[in-house]
C-alpha cells in the first residue's frame, strides 16, 4: 500500500480561514443619536477619536467641558477628539447647523479606544432654521454691529459741526440790501432780505398778498411760503412788488 507524505497534511491543517465580509473592525462602530441621549466614546492618551456625523450636518460650535486636558477640533461634519491627560473625563455637545445637538461623554482609559464613530443622526429632529450660532459668527456680528454705531457716531458729530457751522456763518450771508420799506397797511411789511438763495419778506399783513416779480419791464406772478409771518420766496429777487386789490408795495435791490 502507497503512502502519502504527512508534511501534505499538516500544512493542510495550519490553513488559517480567511476573515468574513461581515466581521467589524476593532475601534469603529456605529452609534445611533437621540435627542436626550449621552453617547459614550472610550478615548487613549496618543490616540485620536474621529467623530463622523451625518453628511447633512455641519459643526458650528464645540462645546467641551474640559478645554485643558482635551483636545477637539471639527470640519463640516467631522470632529477629531483627543485626550492629553490619563484617566481624564469630560463631556463634549457638538451644536450643528440644522440646530441639532449631539451630546458625548468622554473618557480615557487603557482599554482599547473609539478610532472611528459614525453617527446615525435619525432621532436627532433639526429645526427648520438654524437655533445656534457658533462663537465665529456672533464675533463678526458684534464687529459689524460696532463697525455700525462708529459709523453713526461720525456721521451726528459730522451732521453737528455742518449745523453749527452754519449757524455760525448764516448770518453773515444775510443781506439787506432792499432799502428801508415804509411801515404802513395793508401790507406791514418790516423787512426784506435774502441769503443768496431765498428772500424773505417780514409781514404783519392779516390778509395774504400777491407777489409779482419784474423782469424787463414784465411782471410775473411767484409762488411762495409762509412761515410765522415770514414770506419766504424760493429765489433771490432783484425787483418785485406786493400787489392787493389796487394797491402795490415796490421794493428792489439797492446800487445794482
Amino acid at each position: 500500500m502507497r503512502r502519502w507524505p504527512l508534511i501534505g497534511l499538516v500544512a493542510a491543517a495550519t490553513i488559517v480561514p480567511p476573515a468574513t465580509a461581515g466581521a467589524q473592525t476593532p475601534g469603529v462602530r456605529e452609534v445611533s443619536a437621540s435627542e436626550r441621549g449621552v453617547i459614550p466614546l472610550q478615548t487613549r492618551i496618543r490616540y485620536t477619536t474621529m467623530v463622523v456625523l451625518p453628511e447633512s450636518e455641519e459643526i458650528l460650535d464645540v462645546i467641551c467641558g474640559d478645554k485643558d486636558f482635551w483636545i477637539v477640533s471639527s470640519t463640516q461634519n467631522i470632529a477629531h477628539i483627543k485626550p492629553a491627560k490619563e484617566s481624564a473625563a469630560t463631556n463634549l455637545n457638538l451644536v450643528t447647523k440644522s440646530g441639532a445637538i449631539y451630546s458625548f461623554l468622554l473618557t480615557e482609559k487603557a482599554a482599547p479606544p473609539d478610532l472611528k464613530v459614525y453617527i446615525d443622526g435619525g432621532n436627532v429632529s433639526p429645526t427648520a432654521k438654524p437655533k445656534y450660532y457658533s462663537a465665529a459668527q456672533v464675533e463678526a456680528l458684534e464687529l459689524q454691529l460696532a463697525e455700525a454705531r462708529t459709523t453713526q457716531r461720525e456721521t451726528e458729530r459730522r451732521a453737528e459741526e455742518a449745523s453749527a457751522t452754519f449757524r455760525q456763518d448764516y448770518p453773515s450771508r444775510l443781506q439787506f440790501v432792499y432799502g428801508s420799506l415804509k411801515y404802513e397797511k395793508p401790507f406791514l411789511v418790516r423787512s426784506v432780505w435774502h441769503d443768496g438763495q431765498f428772500t424773505y419778506l417780514k409781514s404783519d399783513a392779516t390778509e395774504l398778498p400777491a407777489l409779482y416779480e419784474v423782469k424787463d419791464g414784465k411782471p410775473a406772478l411767484l409762488n411762495f411760503q409762509v412761515r410765522e409771518g415770514t414770506y419766504v420766496v424760493p429765489k433771490v429777487l432783484d425787483r418785485a412788488y406786493l400787489a392787493l386789490g389796487s394797491q402795490r408795495l415796490n421794493f428792489e435791490q439797492q446800487g445794482r
